[in-house]
């Protein structure tokens, strides 16, 4: 499949394909990023910073430092499914996960909006759910009677695996290192079977 050129926003958390996080937008780059999708019906990609700072601090714009930031090398492509003003007057968006990408290579332009050149992932093959995985089902159900995971107005109906491991994957109380080990799993069979030994292990 051939590369494509796509807008970054980078993030200290892992965005899943089906998962949804919400945003507080208040960084001239971000908000321009965001009024063009909302224009264009486009998204952005989201990738794991693994290090560095979401924010550019006035220190750093000063000290021209650019480049002390490093990203995962897998993202999620994000689409906007909701936006309103946040009571601190701030732009609030919640963003969904599309598909997967692997990042080639990347550059931050002027305004020091990443842009890079990504690889789509294939999608997964269909894994209907079965005994284990309705199981785990419960399992999403609970996370998502959480009233800060209700607002986010996701689903409660699965249609396979991957859609399952990627939901439980989003919401689960773990670190995002452990999520980003899950994202990167390229079959939901194999991420089912890491899911089932981390809930065995924090079970324990």
């Amino acid at each position: 499949m051939s590369a494509e050129k796509i807008p970054l926003f980078p993030l200290s958390v892992v965005l899943l394909p089906r998962g949804r996080i919400a945003l507080q937008v208040f960084e001239q780059r971000y908000l321009d990023l965001v009024s063009q999708c909302l224009k264009t019906d486009t998204g952005f990609g989201v990738v794991w910073l693994t290090r560095g700072s979401e924010v550019i601090t006035a220190s750093k714009a000063r000290s021209g430092s650019r480049h002390s930031n490093r990203l995962a090398d897998i993202g999620t492509y994000a689409k906007i499914v909701d936006w309103d003003t946040l009571p601190n007057g701030l732009l609030g968006i919640t963003v969904e996960g599309e598909k997967k990408f692997q990042l080639l290579a990347c550059e931050q332009q002027a305004n020091q909006l990443y842009t890079a050149r990504v690889k789509w992932l294939d999608a997964e093959p269909i894994v209907p759910l079965d005994n284990q995985a309705l199981e785990l089902h419960g399992l999403l159900l609970q996370l998502l009677a959480h009233p800060v995971v209700e607002r986010l107005n996701i689903s409660a109906s699965v249609e396979d695996v991957s859609h399952l491991t990627f939901l439980l994957t989003q919401l689960m109380p773990i670190d995002e290192a452990a999520k980003f080990e899950l994202l990167a799993h390229n079959d939901a069979a194999s991420r089912l079977e890491h899911l089932v030994a981390l809930l065995s292990r924090l079970s324990s």
